[in-house]
């Protein structure tokens, strides 16, 4: 008898099952516990089934990154379609992450360990190229909001920046806040009392009124825009957040 071949919907569904069980693993144990043989044990496939799927524990983790990217990029997009000035849909793009952070927060960690040489390096290159891919589809709404600004006259760095440079700067500011913050702080001094709804607003309402980003901070009701945000954009991934106990700060 033939092996039976699975349409592209079940192998999907096979290999979201696998990324899954390796998550899961990973919240638990941490990456460094994970290996390919007790990600078998904890599966209900074989061992050659699973490499049919990866070609390692690098490919694997890359796989996870790119999976988490997908929906973040599907959440960017839909901030991107915010009915608002460039400035809200900045921030609306920016609370988007923040969310996401908050909703997988290992699968949000994991592109750090995802950008190291010893995994990009090991990782098929099929995995490679979807990977620069996303990166590209993650990034084109933030330039296409910030060139609007500078079209409207709304952005008007007191250096000169490229768009690139602005979103890279942005980017880097809002993904320190989540890592920082989207963890025990107890067990640090420094961000006892912070929490990390408010901080990402603070933080970035601070860079882009350094960048010249018009309406200020001070020129606009914010707070009534998180509101629409929340009701108009991210309706579901605040429910979800409620299902796992969560209560937004703002």
């Amino acid at each position: 008898m033939s092996p039976r071949t699975l349409d592209a919907d079940a192998f999907d569904q096979r290999e979201n099952d696998i990324l899954e069980c390796a998550l899961n693993f990973i919240s638990q144990e941490g990456i460094a516990a994970l290996t390919m043989d007790k990600l078998v044990k904890a599966l209900p496939y074989s061992k050659g089934t699973v490499y049919n799927h990866f070609s390692g524990k690098e490919d694997l983790l890359l796989a996870l990154c790119n999976r988490g990217m997908k929906i973040l990029a599907e959440m960017f997009d839909r901030a991107a379609t915010f009915d608002g000035i460039p400035r809200e849909r900045a921030l609306c793009m920016f609370f988007a992450y923040m969310l996401y952070a908050k909703l997988s927060p290992t699968q949000f960690m994991l592109v750090l360990t995802a950008k190291t040489d010893s995994v990009t390096e090991k990782a098929s290159v099929a995995r490679q190229n979807e990977h620069l891919e996303l990166e590209g589809r993650l990034i084109k709404p933030a330039v296409e909001i910030f060139a609007s600004a500078q079209e409207r006259g709304e952005l008007n760095p007191p250096i000169p920046l490229t768009l690139q440079q602005i979103t890279f700067i942005c980017w880097s500011q809002s993904f320190g806040t989540n890592a920082l913050l989207n963890a025990d702080t107890d067990r640090c001094s420094a961000r006892q009392g912070m929490l990390i709804e408010e901080e990402t607003m603070n933080g970035m309402h601070i860079l882009l009124d350094g960048l010249n980003f018009s309406p200020r901070s001070d020129q606009h009701d914010w707070s009534a825009l998180i509101e629409r945000i929340k009701t108009d954009i991210f309706q579901t991934e605040i429910q979800q957040l409620a299902q796992m106990g969560v209560v937004l700060a703002i």
